[in-house]
């Protein structure tokens, strides 16, 4: 009783904000913020004891007794409210995090509401990330109650703010574990943070989170986002930088989400991206070289396996993309083509803008394929052109594209113009004069093509380009054309479709300065000096109070050295003195400018009174709302200014256009000379194996000569037998198979050698075997027919056939009345003995082979 009476109003205010007495603190922050509701302006006195020390309002936020703590919430968000960006940015780091965590699970919904406003005045005052960063892990906590908490927040942020100010990416992440979530309360809030989340995004969130959902959950969502279709969600709380923006003129729209804001959300941000290299075969290079196209046509197949995945991670697709390029370019099978075209078309997909800088590798390969006529490789290489414009800019491909508009087969002409008419419709920026020009004048000859789907497709083209920019604007082109022409151009300009606005052109205040000042930032304080560099005497200026120019009091002349004559390139400009009040003199290799030289009888003119023109700063300040002070030379002065200005815009947006075309000019033959270094690579190493299979040929070839040589030879041995054979077996005087090869040479050679003693006709059968060893190479005697009686005699009676017998010769036999026969016994025997040695020659012959 005695702690209720005592009055504790005398103890500093921070000592009463942590008091032990829950009433002392309560009353403690009432005080604060009432403190905080009057304070004079953000930088009030009151604030400074709080912003010193963040973890006193850390203590606040965090008291035990619930109806101080909703008190205690509530002084934070008046500090917030009238403490400005300055107090969002001393606490946030400390507050956030124990806000969100001790309010948002309060049994008071006051107290759980003013949580809420307090995390969207953290939101409000500077930028959303670094309190969606905090809130974000408190989804994984244990406690279901403070996860339901944690979602409806995030929710009201949303609805709030909208997804164009609150990036979705991190909360649409965290949504498939809050739909596995065991309680059904996290899972309904889940639901409900989901439909709102789909009013701002559309079809964009469904990418990212229903593939990881159950069925039923999908299906549920789904009945969820019919119910709510069509709905236009507002923006209801603006940062402080729109609202900053919006008091000085800018519109920062009526909170309506609008087809193009959706466009923003690209649903690829929501998908993890995957590296696929780690799974590409290990043989497919192998493979794509094969000679069989099945063995090409299962590479690419297993390759389109392996890239049809939504988002592809970032590598080196170099060598993959030569590949197909290559694949696309020169195989035969068109099988492979299509699969290798949606293999690029599937790489396009996942890589997206990052997909551009093998453009060059492959988009010359598809528009030379568009000669086949199989409607399914057409479309194949349709989507694979369409993909990878999707990647790249309309002005990256109008080149190549015009290029092959020129094409010697109508098939690729017709093709590439029906490809410009997709690119005409789908790009989002009107193309520039010059490549307008272009198209049309290439369009316009193939208007009088032979082939009528090339004149009808140049017609389409051109009746899209004339929805694009209008018919005032294509009536030049289409001028000189004949009637029937006209008329085809107008019929596809009333159905075309296109998407194609003119380029923004950024407001003055978001454009570089023009008077060589710092960009200044929307929503920051303007510049003190004039756009032309002179800054005005505070003398003379309305606002003297502040030192400020009032708005729309600045000059509109733009130029940044105000002389009657351009600079030299070598000049230079700096500030006069170091009190001077900001006058810009030109400055080069000379002493003095004409102008001074000129003037030199003159007094000189006071820098601080006097612009560069001769005009007096306060005349000066009166320029920027009427041109009536001015005479008819300074007029002339500062139009002259105005065209050198111009004209030097000109000459360096020429200049960065000469440069960027170079660059591209030597990217292009960078990638030309690695293209040909890797053909050239491979050209040697086909070389080499050819060489080396043509020499392994050349020795095959070597062994199979000898063996045919060596067959022949022994097919001739072998014949001779076999005539031998037939030979012995026509004789009629000859044994039946007793009779040796040789013994039938000695035979033939003795007869031979008899028949020179006594010269007697032969039989037939001595005939045969005499010719046939003549191809052998034998002369034998002939031998009469007594010798060859007696001959035979003998063997019939040994049984083998013996010219000469073991014991003497019976002469009486040969034939009485010879002289001469032994002398021809002699010979025969000669004979035998030669025959003898020629047969065991031959033998070890055959014996050696």
């Amino acid at each position: 009783m005695a702690d209720q009476e005592e009055d504790y109003s005398s103890l500093p205010l921070q000592d009463r904000a942590t008091h032990k007495i829950w009433k002392v603190r309560l009353a403690a922050y009432e005080e604060i913020t009432k403190q905080f509701t009057t304070s004079a302006s953000e930088n009030d006195p009151c604030f400074r004891p709080f912003l010193s020390d963040p973890a006193l309002f850390k203590k606040i936020v965090t008291d035990s007794n619930v109806a101080a703590q909703e008190v205690g919430i509530t002084s934070l968000v008046a500090c917030l409210q009238y403490g400005g960006p300055n107090a969002c940015q001393r606490l946030r780091g400390t507050v956030v995090t124990p806000l969100a965590e001790k309010g948002l699970v309060s049994m008071r919904a006051g107290t759980r509401q003013k949580t809420i406003d307090a995390l969207l005045y953290f939101i409000e005052l500077d930028t959303p990330d670094p309190v969606i960063e905090e809130l974000i892990p408190i989804l994984s906590n244990k406690l279901p109650k403070l996860v339901t908490g944690t979602i409806i927040a995030l929710r009201e942020i949303v609805k709030s703010f909208g997804t164009k100010t609150v990036g979705p990416k991190s909360i649409v992440k965290a949504l498939p574990k809050l739909f596995a979530h065991p309680d059904k309360n996290v899972r309904a809030e889940a639901t409900n943070l989901t439909v709102e989340l789909y009013k701002w995004m559309g079809d964009a969130i469904k990418a990212g989170l229903l593939p990881d959902l159950k069925p039923v959950q999908q299906k549920e969502l789904e009945e969820e986002f019919e119910s709510v279709k069509g709905s236009v969600p507002q923006q209801v709380r603006f940062l402080h930088s729109q609202q900053q923006a919006a008091s000085q003129g800018h519109s920062v729209g009526s909170g309506a989400v609008e087809q193009e804001d959706e466009d923003e959300i690209d649903p690829m941000d929501f998908i993890e991206a995957v590296d696929i290299f780690g799974k590409i075969p290990g043989d497919f290079y192998e493979r794509m070289g094969s000679v069989k196209w099945k063995d090409r046509k299962e590479a690419v197949d297993d390759l389109f396996k392996v890239v049809s995945v939504p988002k592809l991670a970032d590598a080196d697709f170099t060598e993959l993309m030569r590949v197909l390029a290559k694949c696309v370019a020169k195989d035969a099978n068109v099988a492979v083509v299509t699969v290798a075209a949606n293999c690029v078309e599937a790489i396009a997909k996942g890589l997206r803008a990052g997909f551009a800088k093998y453009k060059n590798i492959v988009f010359t390969s598809l528009l030379e394929r568009l000669k086949e006529k199989k409607q399914s490789v057409a479309e194949a290489l349709g989507t694979a052109l369409d993909a990878v414009f999707a990647s790249t800019t309309f002005s990256d491909i109008l080149e190549d594209v015009l290029e092959f508009m020129k094409h010697k087969n109508p098939q690729v002409k017709q093709e590439t113009t029906i490809f410009l008419v997709r690119c005409l419709r789908t790009v989002k920026i009107i193309p520039k004069p010059s490549e307008i020009k272009l198209m049309c004048d290439a369009c316009t000859v193939l208007l009088a093509d032979t082939a009528k789907p090339v004149r009808s497709a140049a017609a389409e083209a051109m009746g899209t380009i004339m929805k694009m920019i209008g018919e005032r604007a294509m009536t030049p082109y289409i001028d000189g054309l004949d009637d029937i022409r006209k008329n085809m151009i107008k019929e596809f300009f009333e159905t075309a479709t296109v998407k194609a606005k003119p380029e923004k052109v950024p407001p003055p205040s978001a454009q570089a300065p023009k008077a060589g000042g710092a960009r200044v930032p929307s929503g920051a304080p303007r510049p003190r000096s004039s756009a032309v560099g002179v800054k005005r005497a505070t003398s003379t200026t309305p606002n003297t109070s502040s030192g400020r120019p009032t708005p729309g009091s600045e000059p509109p002349a733009p130029p940044t050295v105000a002389h009657s004559r351009l600079a030299p390139p070598g000049a230079r400009t700096s500030r006069v003195g170091a009190g001077s009040t900001g006058v810009l003199r030109k400055k080069d290799d000379h002493s003095s400018s004409p102008r001074t030289t000129s003037t030199s009888s003159t007094p000189p003119r006071s820098t601080s009174s006097r612009g560069l023109t001769g005009v007096s700063l306060s005349t000066s300040a009166s320029l920027s709302t009427s041109h009536s002070g001015l005479s008819a030379a300074e007029k002339a002065e500062l139009a002259e200014l105005r065209r050198g200005r111009e004209e030097l815009v000109s000459s360096a947006a020429t200049l960065k256009q000469q440069v960027d075309a170079l660059q591209a000019d030597n990217l292009k033959l960078s990638q030309a000379m690695a293209e040909l270094q890797l053909s050239n690579k491979q050209l040697i190493e086909d070389h080499t194996r050819d060489v080396l299979a043509i020499k392994a040929k050349e020795t095959q070839l070597a062994r199979a000569r000898s063996e045919a040589d060596d067959a022949r030879a022994q097919i001739g041995i072998l014949q001779r037998d076999l005539d031998i054979a037939k030979a012995a077996a026509a004789a009629p005087s000859a044994p039946s198979a007793t009779i040796s090869r040789g013994d039938e040479i000695v035979a033939r050679d003795l007869n031979d050698g008899i028949n020179n003693v006594s010269p007697v006709p032969r039989t037939k059968s001595e005939s045969i075997l005499s010719e046939d060893e003549k191809e052998n190479g034998f002369s034998a005697p002939t031998m009469s027919r007594s010798a060859g009686a007696h001959l035979s005699r003998s063997s019939s009676r040994t049984g083998s056939f013996s010219p000469i017998s073991s014991g003497t010769v019976d002469t009486s036999d040969i034939g009485s009345g010879n002289a001469g026969s032994v002398e021809s016994w002699r010979r025969a025997a000669e004979v035998t003995s030669q025959l003898k040695a020629r047969i065991e020659a031959m033998k070890a012959r055959q014996i050696r082979r």
